[in-house]
Order: C-alpha cells, then sequence, then structure tokens
C-alpha cells in the first residue's frame, strides 16, 4: 500500500492533464457482441465480456479492454490472431522469427520474442477460460469464435501469473439448442484456399453439439532464389467437436475437444524492386543436418509442425445467488521445425535452429461467483497448472560451406503452481463501487539439460551437473501475491468513472540457449504496479460509446535480453533482470452509429516508456562501449553510443480508424468497409542498430460483401494491406530482416442455414 500511495499521488495530476487530453482526441473502437441485444433507443448494442471472470456490460468494467466479436473478425479482415493487435491501443504483435505459429504480443510496452520453455510471456492466451503457457502455438486461425477480448494491463488478481502486460479472451461458440451452421470457402492471393464449416447438432432437450472445422494453404510469399520454393507459406487444418449438457435447470456442462496442424515457417526476406526474396539453403523436400545432429530433428527439412491437442470441461452449477465452476483443461503439443535465421545460402542454411519439442499442460480450476444482497459481489477460486516440457534442439552455424554445431542437447523443464484468489465489490451506494482483490502464487520449477552423446565440431556440450558446478540452481521456488484495488463512480446513468492499483508478476527462468554452462543463467520474476484512471460514456442517446483509460505502469526487475562479450571474446544474448522499466499513456476508443445501418470507429493510444535503474551487467556494458570497444554496443538494451536503447515495439503513438454501411439494394444488402491503422517508429530489435527501427506505417484493409435479403448465402471481396506497404516486423539477429505480408485479396463465398 506505501507503494501504491507514492506513486498513484506523484501522479493525480498527470492522470487528470489526459483525461481532460481524451475530450479532443482521436477515439477507438469497441466491437459489438454479436449475441448481445440493441438498446431500446435503437443505439448501440450492449457488450458482454467476462473481463472480471464473470458477465458484465463492458460499460460495467474499470478494466482497459478492447472486445471484437465473431462477426466482426471476417468485416476487419481478422482471420487470426496475429493479425489482433493492429485494432488495440498501445498494442504491437509480430509472427516469431522462424516459427509461423508463434506470436509475440507486447502491450504497453511488455511482451516477449523468446519462445523456448525456459522463458514465459507477459500477455497470457486464454481460450475458454484455459490458459496457452507455451508461444509456440498462440497464433490460431478463427473459426466459430464467439468474441476476443483483450484485456490491457496486469490481470495478476483474476487471471494469475504471467500477464503483466495483459491477457488476450478466445471465447468459443457454444452448441445452439437449434439445429444450423455455416460453410464457407475462399480463394486468394499466393494460391490462398481457406474453407471453414460449423454445424450445431441437437441430440434431444437436454443434449447439444457442435463440430467445427476449417483447412487452409498457400504458396508464400518469399521467393527462394536459392531453392526456387516459394517459402513463408501455411498449411493447416482443424477440427473441433463441443457438447453442451443440461441435466437441470441449475447444471450446465461444457466438453470440448480440438485437433489443430500448421505447418509454416517465418524465414528473412530481402526487399528488391517491391517483391520479397530468400536466400537459404534449406529445402522443405531434403534433410540437411543428417549425421549432424543426434535424434530424430536430424530427419527434418524446412518446416515448423505443430500438433495441438486439447481438452476442455467446464461444469457450472447455479447455487442460489452464486455460480460454481469446475474448469479443467490438457493441452498436448508437439513441434517439429527448422528454420534459418541468418538466411545463408549453403545447403545447411546461414544459422540453422532445429527443435523437437514436446509440451504439455494440465490446469484445474475451482470458481465460485455471485452476490450477497444487493451491495455485495464476489469472485473467488483455487487454480492449479502443471507443465511438463522437453525440448529436443540444436543450433547449426555455417561458416565458409563447413557447418559447425554450436549446440546439441536435450532440454527438460517442469512448472508447478497452485493459487489461490479472491475479489469482492462492494456498494456502499449505488453511485459508488469499490473492489478489493488478492491472488497468492506459489510456484516450483525444475530443469535439466542433458548433453548430446554425439561429438561437437564446435562449441561445448554441457548438462546439468556442469550448470550445477558453476553454482548456477536447477529449482526454483516463487511466492508472489498481487493485490488490486478499484473505485467506480457513476454520477450519472451513463457514465462510470475508475481508479484502480493492479500488481502482477511474469515467472522467472534459466537462459536454455546459452552456448555454455557458465552463461545458462537464471533470472527472477518482474513485478509490476499498474495505475489506471479513466471513464466509460454513452451519448447522443446511446449511439456513442466513448471510453478512455490513463495509465501509469511501475516494472521492476525488468527482463530484458543482455548483449556482452565474454571472456573468449564472443557475444552471448542472455536475458537478466537487467533494470527497471516505467510506461506510462492514454487510451480511447469509440464506436458510433450515427444513422441507422452505418457504424464507425477509431482508437488511439499514447506512451511513452524508458529503461531503468541498469544493472552492473549493463553498466560495463555501456561503460565498454563508451571506451571504444564496438563489440559490446548495440547489444541487449544499449545502443551503439553506449545509451539506453528506445525500449523494444513500444511506439509512441497507435492509431486505427474504419467502419461499414449496410447499402439496401433492392432485394439486396451491399456493405462496404474499410479500416486503417497506424503506429509511429519503433524499435523491432533488442537494441538501436540500423535497421532494428520500423518507420511509422499505415496498413489499409477494405472489403465488400453482398448478401440477399431472403437468403442464407453471402459473398465477399477484400484486401488486406491493399497499399502494399513494406515493413520490418523483426530484425533478428541484426541486419536479417522479416517483413510484414504484403498486399492480398481473397474473394469468399458462405452460406448459413
Amino acid at each position: 500500500m506505501d507503494h501504491f500511495r507514492r506513486h498513484y499521488h506523484s501522479h493525480v495530476s498527470w492522470t487528470a492533464a489526459l483525461l481532460a487530453l481524451v475530450a479532443t482526441s482521436p477515439v477507438v473502437a469497441q466491437s459489438q457482441d454479436s449475441e448481445a441485444p440493441a438498446t431500446e433507443s435503437n443505439g448501440l448494442a450492449d457488450i458482454i465480456v467476462t473481463a472480471q471472470r464473470r458477465q458484465q456490460s463492458l460499460q460495467d468494467v474499470p478494466i482497459a479492454v478492447t472486445a471484437i466479436s465473431g462477426d466482426e473478425l471476417s468485416a476487419k479482415q481478422i482471420r487470426t490472431t496475429i493479425d489482433i493487435p493492429r485494432l488495440v491501443p498501445n498494442m504491437t504483435g509480430t509472427t516469431n522469427v522462424g516459427i509461423g505459429s508463434a506470436n509475440t504480443y507486447f502491450i504497453r510496452g511488455l511482451g516477449n520474442t523468446e519462445s523456448i520453455s525456459t522463458f514465459d510471456p507477459p500477455v497470457g492466451t486464454y481460450v475458454d477460460d484455459i490458459y496457452v503457457s507455451r508461444q509456440n502455438a498462440n497464433n490460431f486461425t478463427f473459426f466459430d469464435v464467439d468474441r476476443i477480448e483483450v484485456m490491457r494491463g496486469p490481470q495478476g488478481t483474476l487471471f494469475g501469473r504471467n500477464t503483466t502486460g495483459g491477457a488476450i479472451n478466445v471465447v468459443l461458440k457454444k452448441p445452439a439448442e437449434t439445429m444450423g451452421g455455416y460453410a464457407e470457402a475462399s480463394y486468394g492471393a499466393y494460391n490462398q484456399l481457406t474453407a471453414r464449416a460449423s454445424l450445431d447438432l441437437p441430440l434431444s432437450e437436454k443434449v447439444f453439439t457442435k463440430i467445427s472445422a476449417f483447412g487452409n494453404r498457400s504458396d508464400g510469399y518469399v521467393h527462394n532464389r536459392t531453392t526456387r520454393e516459394k517459402n513463408n507459406g501455411n498449411r493447416g487444418y482443424g477440427v473441433r467437436a463441443a457438447l453442451r449438457v443440461l441435466p437441470s435447470d441449475t447444471v450446465t456442462w461444457d466438453v470440448a475437444a480440438d485437433y489443430i496442424h500448421d505447418n509454416g515457417v517465418n524465414l528473412p526476406s530481402v526487399l528488391t524492386d517491391g517483391k520479397l526474396y530468400s536466400l537459404t539453403g534449406l529445402k522443405t523436400t531434403a534433410a540437411p543436418l543428417k549425421n549432424l545432429v543426434a535424434g530424430r530433428k536430424s530427419n527434418f527439412v524446412l518446416q515448423n509442425i505443430t500438433k495441438n491437442v486439447s481438452f476442455t470441461s467446464n461444469l457450472q452449477v447455479e447455487l442460489g445467488d452464486a455460480n460454481l465452476a469446475f474448469i479443467t483443461g490438457y493441452r498436448d503439443l508437439k513441434q517439429d521445425y527448422l528454420s534459418d535465421l541468418f538466411d545463408g545460402p549453403l545447403p545447411t542454411g546461414g544459422f540453422a535452429i532445429v527443435n523437437a519439442g514436446r509440451f504439455k499442460q494440465f490446469t484445474q480450476e475451482l470458481k465460485v461467483a455471485g452476490d450477497i444482497g444487493n451491495a455485495l459481489q464476489y469472485t473467488a477460486g483455487l487454480f492449479y497448472i502443471h507443465e511438463s516440457n522437453q525440448t529436443d534442439f540444436a543450433d547449426v552455424f555455417s561458416l565458409f560451406g563447413f557447418p559447425l554445431v554450436l549446440s546439441d542437447r536435450v532440454l527438460s523443464n517442469k512448472t508447478s503452481a497452485p493459487a489461490i484468489y479472491a475479489q469482492l465489490d462492494y456498494k456502499p451506494t449505488d453511485q459508488l463501487t469499490v473492489t478489493v482483490g488478492a491472488r497468492y502464487t506459489s510456484e516450483k520449477k525444475t530443469v535439466g539439460v542433458v548433453p548430446s552423446t554425439t561429438p561437437l565440431p564446435f562449441g561445448v556440450p554441457y548438462g546439468s551437473a556442469a550448470i550445477s558446478a558453476k553454482g548456477i540452481p536447477l529449482e526454483d521456488r516463487t511466492k508472489q501475491l498481487t493485490p488490486r484495488i478499484a473505485l467506480e463512480y457513476r454520477p450519472g446513468k451513463d457514465v462510470m468513472l475508475f481508479a484502480s492499483a493492479t500488481s502482477g508478476f511474469r515467472s522467472g527462468g534459466w537462459n536454455a540457449r546459452a552456448l555454455s554452462a557458465e552463461n545458462f543463467l537464471q533470472f527472477g520474476p518482474e513485478k509490476v504496479w499498474s495505475y489506471e484512471t479513466g471513464f466509460r460514456t454513452e451519448l447522443l442517446d446511446s449511439t456513442l460509446r466513448l471510453n478512455a483509460t490513463a495509465f501509469y505502469t511501475d516494472v521492476n526487475g525488468f527482463q530484458v535480453p543482455l548483449g556482452f562479450v565474454d571472456s573468449s571474446g564472443a557475444i552471448n544474448f542472455v536475458t537478466q533482470n537487467g533494470s527497471d522499466f516505467r510506461n506510462y499513456g492514454l487510451e480511447a476508443e469509440a464506436v458510433w452509429a450515427p444513422v441507422e445501418r452505418l457504424s464507425l470507429f477509431a482508437n488511439v493510444g499514447l506512451q511513452k516508456a524508458k529503461y531503468l535503474n541498469p544493472n552492473a551487467t549493463i553498466v560495463a556494458q555501456q561503460a565498454a562501449c563508451k571506451s571504444g570497444k564496438a563489440a559490446s554496443c548495440g547489444q541487449g538494451i544499449v545502443d551503439p553510443l553506449g545509451n539506453l536503447a528506445q525500449p523494444q515495439r513500444t511506439p509512441k503513438l497507435t492509431m486505427a480508424f474504419g467502419g461499414s454501411y449496410d447499402a439496401e439494394l433492392g432485394s439486396f444488402t451491399l456493405t462496404p468497409s474499410a479500416n486503417a491503422s497506424y503506429q509511429s517508429r519503433n524499435t523491432v530489435g533488442s537494441a538501436a542498430v540500423p535497421g532494428d527501427f520500423v518507420a511509422g506505417e499505415w496498413l489499409v484493409g477494405a472489403g465488400l460483401s453482398l448478401k440477399p435479403s431472403m437468403a442464407s448465402w453471402k459473398l465477399s471481396l477484400e484486401c488486406a494491406n491493399c497499399t502494399n506497404t513494406h515493413f520490418v516486423g523483426s530484425n533478428f539477429p541484426p541486419g536479417f530482416k522479416f517483413y510484414n505480408m504484403p498486399r492480398t485479396w481473397r474473394v469468399s463465398a458462405g452460406y448459413t442455414f
């Protein structure tokens, strides 16, 4: 509380100024829930979200939330989760280097580009209340989605660890009580073929089923000049079966299982005459690492194959004014990939990374939510997660045509983390709500390394014993309390003011990519306090929704990548709690329906971030750089001049706007739509070196759909990145660029029954 008071009072004037600014700022869209009823005044539909682990109207939630309905996903060209960030203020995202199935998200400057299992992302992904712990397969193809909720800021009380930046909650459609469904097929640029379908089939008045499936393929938008293949394409398919059982009027049981298969790599490329080219010697038809590395990974071709199996169960029981939920989740992920980061022309690539991974996760939660009289609401629960991961991986560097195996080992790590949480909302008056909550987490992590039996032509093999001999522990225990305090005040029916202080933490881990035991360094958790104030309003007879949030984020022990020169003169990249981090800014969101059939949206995000209080390693790195040791410059968070770099992926300005209009043309409805998004100049690498910046760039999308009034089919034409804008999404290692997807178009036909 002393920490809260110290920071909160020092920034009261700042937040007041930002709230005054919002009245004249552009504003962001909030999506409408596809199943929500319209208001009596023919205004905007109500948006139901579960940002506080219970169903509430968006306008009643004192949290920065952007919600996108299933219907809006197609209208705004959101096909996968990587498309979400461009419509959310102060959020950026890109497909991770080398791995087409993995996304890296940054919200308010908090994110992580490392996908190995000893690192945890600070932006949590949830599917139907089930946490997806691994970043390796969080690039979901959307099919049969009810809505998406993006919560900005730490969600440590109700969602738990590893949500210091925020959380993405994907809510899938439940089986319907009546028979129905849809089918859709599309064709587009780069021979992109997509098919989606879903069928609701009730078995009785108490038992309902749903089966959904999708498939997609594309040739790829990068031409490989070495192999003549098309790179950065995708092959994928998935199926989901869901069951809803209503044993009684007070019991609901939802069960679902799915299988998703995906194969998509993400290689660096060069931009020449407006086209993207690759030079890697890796092929999709040959195994270049045969007899070089151990295990089944030696047979891999250029690939990123993920096989994801999941099972969920949510049993809900109504007990008077309380709802009791038993939520169970299981996920089994296999990932086999071979990629090239240096884009070398040799048969083994320039810097090939190969991985055979198996990741298993089990979660169990007991949640209760309800009312006590008219003045008190509560949400409380018990939570448990267990992870068991094994990764067989190697790094191969090609030097003058000779492959050098830098590492080849098997990494095993486990995590067990039970937690207990509770949140109380107390209404002393009809206008005022006081919220207090806390979560207590006890986490245990273990790690082990088995070196390969294959001799390394280059590099130092090491295992658990060598790591322990360097004084590095192989077990870590963390106990953390993450509280939340919030106030809501309603001066009028359609106005809500709020202020909050929320904490969270991201788990620590180990630098498992280290090439030597001495650099298999441990790093601790990062801890966050975030202070927010803002308002939620509906104006003009509920045709205009305007929401705004001002925030101040204070991070201690920020996990940052460091670059330093070891005793051999080689540059090592490790993650440490290298500094503190501070960010503050403003987010405003709005949607407006000025006339019937017209919907407009806009958004703006402003932020200013900086690293603070660097540790001794970074201070020494700065000094070495300024003394002329160039190898220490431009690495980690130190720029080429020896100063602290601009925090990566924190553009000072993000914004988006667009809209759609349903034009009635006789017996048809023609709906044109358009949207545009912008992010200002920002760093996409680890330090401010040439090529690490993406200039301020616009992305423009547009669509046109035709639907008869008395039929159930629909035709659509759309383009994404219509202006064919090219920018660098990642630059790692420095000088090797990963570009965004160029202009694409798609024509689709769908039928609903």
